[in-house]
């Protein structure tokens, strides 16, 4: 079998009514999409991180045509790092579709049937947090994740709980922006009787003692968000976190997650606020990753106007269904994606 074609399609899917405040900034940044197509009639989709450019796309799937999928690694593609994970998508999917199995077995097992997912919000002003907390629980979510920022997160957080009570673990993500350990804690103290898993990346990830320092301090969990071995590796070693958000391509995932497993941490997937093809990616990561067992970002599927993909990923009750069909189990959906194409 040998790759001996491909086709790209760059799109712009705009956000739900909801969250129009991100077209501006995420909705307007293109996705190139990929499908690689093989001598034997197997075709494989993958799915470029937003803002990555279509000509390395294009150059990269040149360099592949004539090479056998089969052969391939994927942890050690010949492409550009930056795109490594949409060729493995693309590839795991033509390798899946071939012998018979979904990715999640490819990667190594299959340890859940279900893949916990969290809603999701950017930061709005507290009453409209409250009103996706609201839309969340309707939804059957369990667990919320929010942009927190040092000024308001406390008044974020009562607000949740006046609208839908103790029923959504609360993940607070500033991004880094609460600066300093002393204000960190500070927040900390102030949300310790409340419904808060934990606080994602408060403080710049370069000071590891820092983190080490805040678990000391308060009772609220302290989770990094990584996306490279090593990284994960310094983390445990200096018992920086009580969490992890893991990103990378998904044998990075899965190799990430063995390393917290082995240090007896829990991990959850990342996100790029993505489409249906990068989600589902996600979702056979965590179905082959025995440590992640927290709440994921697999969140851009139902957050913007269209995931792009025929069948939606099937989320009830909070939980993402994992495929059982050969490869990543998703199709195009040609129609959405000549809706979003930018020229």
């Amino acid at each position: 079998m040998k790759i001996c074609g491909f086709e790209m399609f760059k799109v712009a899917v705009p956000f739900i009514p909801r969250l129009k405040l991100l077209d501006e900034t995420l909705g307007v940044i293109p996705i190139v999409i990929l499908s690689l197509e093989t001598d034997e009639g197997l075709v494989g989709l993958g799915e470029a991180f937003r803002g990555q450019a279509e000509e390395a796309v294009r150059q990269a799937a040149q360099s592949l045509l004539g090479q056998d999928p089969l052969e391939l690694n994927p942890q050690q593609l010949p492409v550009p790092q930056g795109l490594a994970p949409a060729f493995e998508m693309a590839l795991y999917d033509i390798v899946g579709k071939a012998v018979g199995l979904p990715v999640c077995s490819l990667l190594g097992a299959r340890y859940r049937e279900k893949v916990e997912v969290s809603y999701w919000s950017p930061h709005t002003p507290p009453g409209e947090t409250a009103e996706g907390a609201r839309i969340a629980v309707e939804k059957g979510f369990k667990s919320y994740k929010l942009k927190a920022r040092p000024w308001d997160i406390v008044e974020q957080v009562r607000a949740i709980e006046e609208a839908v009570g103790s029923r959504l673990e609360i993940v607070a993500d500033p991004n880094t922006l609460f600066g300093y350990p002393s204000t960190a804690i500070r927040l900390a103290k102030q949300l310790e009787a409340h419904n808060v898993k934990c606080f994602e990346d408060p403080v710049p990830k370069w000071n590891l003692d820092w983190y080490a320092f805040m678990r000391q301090k308060t009772t609220v969990p302290m989770a990094l968000h990584l996306g490279e071995a090593t990284d994960v590796v310094n983390a445990v070693k200096r018992e920086a976190c009580d969490y992890l958000n893991l990103g990378g391509s998904m044998s990075q995932f899965v190799r990430m997650a063995n390393i917290a497993e082995a240090a007896g941490i829990q991990v959850w997937h990342g996100s790029g606020v993505d489409l249906g093809i990068a989600d589902m990616s996600y979702v056979h990561a965590c179905a082959a990753a025995k440590a992640a067992t927290l709440p994921s970002d697999i969140i851009g599927n139902f957050l913007r106007e269209d995931d792009v993909i025929k069948s939606p990923i099937e989320i009830v009750d909070g939980y993402a269904k994992v495929p059982r069909e050969p490869g990543l189990g998703v199709d195009f959906d040609l129609q959405a994606v000549e809706k979003y194409r930018v020229k």
